[in-house]
């Protein structure tokens, strides 16, 4: 039997997949160690819940960090995942040349009312790895 290899993408393919609309900017996905993941759709309990905890967040952190709601960072050359919430350093330019790179980030938060199993088996260890191969 022959075996079967993955083709990874690296963060700069998969910026021209979407500039050139091979991945259309209405198909909620993300860029998880190299392969093009479907994200979930938001209820609204997850919608509510990513609001308050944003809203309360950028109250208490206002002009001392930036709080960033389900945009991407980059983590990596294989991994541009878009968590609920990203608390980042203060850009004057609001990120507009890059996304929040590991040295750039505080604190992440995944809402996972419907996604606990792959929140935790997919993404925590990759903001793990970041960690500790960057050490944010």
């Amino acid at each position: 039997m022959a075996q079967t290899r993955v083709r990874l993408w690296n963060v700069d393919e998969y910026h021209r997949m979407l500039e050139t609309g091979i991945i259309t900017a209405y198909e909620r996905v993300e860029l998880i160690e190299g392969q093009v993941i479907p994200m979930s759709a938001k209820n609204p309990l997850h919608a509510a819940t990513t609001l308050c905890a944003s809203d309360y967040l950028k109250h208490l952190l206002a002009e001392v960090a930036l709080v960033r709601v389900q945009d991407p960072i980059q983590l990596s050359q294989y991994s541009e995942p878009e968590p609920d919430i990203a608390v980042v350093q203060i850009d004057a330019r609001k990120y507009i040349n890059h996304h929040p790179a590991p040295n750039e980030i505080f604190l992440l938060i995944e809402v996972a009312d419907t996604t606990l199993e792959t929140d935790s088996k997919q993404k925590a260890p990759l903001y793990a790895k970041a960690v500790l191969t960057t050490g944010f």
